[in-house]
């Protein structure tokens, strides 16, 4: 049942249509409309009506555009009565905010289409950043994320991890027990893609965490890296680029939580560095999960009987992929643009690489194991 007019419902649908109007003229015009007698006026009908629209039209381009649109509005700030900018969501109504919030946890749930649903997420995520921000209390969304985070459809339950990696401040102390289950829960997920989500959403979690909580959550790293191996051996170029950009991040954040694993973990990425079958992005990911720990453990990166040795010789690899016979050669060779952008070729990568290991694990380190490749 709607909680608005149906003259007011009728003249949102009639908005959004002209909002996605092919004809430059007419979408200028709903915009403005949609600015001047919607958003600044009466945002909170705006905002209730855009999540019925979400929640009752049977059109999926429809309900999707809504959701955007929703997110767009609820981001916009405004001044409040004490003359403060604020966001738009915050600052309406508490009783109409909080119908509001409901709602939109009920379209949430109840969406059948992933993308429009991750739209939704991305609106939930807006707005729960607004009240972690201002400290204010949603207590209900944590509960909806975690009955998604139950469902039996793998997007609903990669829903979940996308509003968890958006807004991680949402979690609570109290609740650190039942998000560590959560995230066990989610990286031995059947499907690759909740996996994923999971792994992208602890990073994001685990990236906010103060040093003294961390060690809480290191047991989780095994699940961590077994999520690694059959997404290679699938030869899937992208989900392992995903993968291996979340380890980045916890690598950067804590690089000694690796420690007991660090070993089969240089193994692996060394694997993935020299499989000329994935795509160079992912190679590069991989190079770059190495280089990392460079940068933030040096020590550990010296320590390991393979470490050094390897990365030199898939460096010195990489650096010898621009050969005279190569596509990508000849086209560097008759450039006359000398500052052309290369950051993504893999001899640059190698080489932006071997300056880093010199750098942080000094000449004494690298230099045996780059002779033993250089011609007597």
């Amino acid at each position: 049942m709607s909680m608005l007019p149906a003259d007011v419902h009728a003249e949102l649908t009639q908005l959004l249509q002209a909002l996605q109007s092919s004809d430059n003229s007419i979408r200028s015009q709903a915009e403005e409309h949609l600015q001047n007698h919607w958003t600044i006026n009466r945002p909170e009908l705006l905002l209730m009506g855009l999540a019925e629209q979400i929640q009752n039209t049977p059109d999926v381009s429809t309900r999707s555009f809504a959701a955007v649109i929703f997110r767009r509005i609820a981001s916009k700030s405004r001044k409040n009565e004490k003359g403060d900018t604020v966001d738009i969501f915050v600052s309406l109504p508490q009783e109409q905010a909080a119908v509001i919030r409901q709602k939109l946890l009920e379209i949430l749930t109840s969406e059948t289409e992933r993308a429009v649903r991750n739209k939704i997420s991305d609106a939930v995520a807006e707005v729960a950043r607004q009240y972690t921000e201002g400290d204010l209390p949603w207590p209900e969304l944590l509960g909806a994320l975690f009955q998604l985070n139950l469902a039996a459809e793998p997007d609903k339950r990669e829903t979940a991890f996308r509003v968890f990696a958006t807004t991680p401040d949402i979690i609570e102390k109290q609740h650190e027990d039942a998000v560590l289950q959560s995230f066990n829960k989610g990286f031995k997920d059947d499907s690759v893609t909740v996996r994923l989500a999971a792994m992208e959403a602890f990073a994001s979690f685990f990236r906010g965490l103060s040093r003294k909580a961390q060690p809480k959550y290191y047991p989780l790293l095994p699940e961590v890296l077994n999520i690694l191996p059959p997404i290679k051996e699938s030869h899937d170029s992208d989900d392992l680029s995903k993968a291996l950009v979340a380890l980045i991040d916890l690598a950067e954040t804590s690089p000694k939580m690796f420690k007991p694993l660090f070993h089969n973990l240089v193994v692996f990425s060394v694997s993935v560095i020299s499989d000329k079958e994935l795509d160079n992005l992912c190679r590069q990911n991989a190079l770059e999960l190495m280089a990392t720990f460079a940068d933030y453990a040096p020590s550990m990166c010296r320590k390991d009987p393979s470490y050094t040795e390897d990365m030199i010789t898939q460096c010195l690899s990489l650096m010898t992929d621009l050969g005279e016979d190569d596509d990508d050669a000849a086209e560097w060779l008759a450039s006359d643009d000398l500052d052309q952008e290369e950051s993504d070729q893999n001899h640059v990568a190698g080489e932006q690489c071997m300056d880093r290991l010199a750098n942080k694990l000094g000449g004494q380190t690298i230099l045996p194991p780059t002779f033993n490749w250089l011609p007597e």
